[in-house]
């Protein structure tokens, strides 16, 4: 291998390496300020409907105060119907003395029809949980093209050592 092929692999593994690092800690630094988001077990939210809701919300009361609507995924809503009178909330049926579950499995912002809010609607957000995955990917996005800049600029901040040439030969 010539010197220079050595030099320029030399300078492509430290570019590399320098790269990387740089991408874990932005990575890394990035994850930390979101992960308490969604870095949680998945929980359980209930929603109690009181008794007479269905014949305040028919007078224009604003129904049952909820909780803040904004979700990590596989998080779940259990609604308890305690009113005489069936409601929904989204895909949920919740007939009168009874409670059903929603699971919140898909990262989205959901505007749900509600039978116990005067808006007749209620509006959700579900928010994605960061997986392994997504931080090798986060690094890998940033690493490699900050390897191929940090090292096409080295080579322009400190060129190559010239090739030595060849000894003429004799004949």
């Amino acid at each position: 291998m010539s010197p220079l092929v050595r030099a320029a692999l030399i300078r492509l593994g430290i570019s590399l390496l320098i790269s990387m690092a740089f991408a874990y800690l932005v990575a890394e630094l990035s994850y930390q300020m979101v992960k308490n988001q969604s870095d949680r077990a998945p929980r359980q939210i209930e929603i109690l409907i009181p008794p007479g809701t269905a014949a305040e919300i028919a007078r224009g009361k604003p129904g049952p105060a909820l909780p803040d609507m904004r979700f990590a995924e596989d998080d779940q809503i259990i609604v308890r119907n305690m009113d005489s009178v069936s409601h929904q909330l989204g895909p949920l049926w919740i007939p009168a003395d009874s409670s059903s579950v929603l699971t919140l499995d898909r990262p989205s912002k959901y505007s749900l029809s509600c039978t116990f809010q005067a808006s007749q609607s209620v509006d959700i957000e579900v928010v994605a949980r960061a997986k392994a995955s997504d931080r090798v990917m986060g690094i890998l996005s940033i690493g490699l093209p900050t390897w191929i800049l940090v090292w096409l600029y080295s080579l322009i901040a400190i060129p190559m050592p010239a090739n030595p040439t060849q000894p003429a030969s004799e004949p």
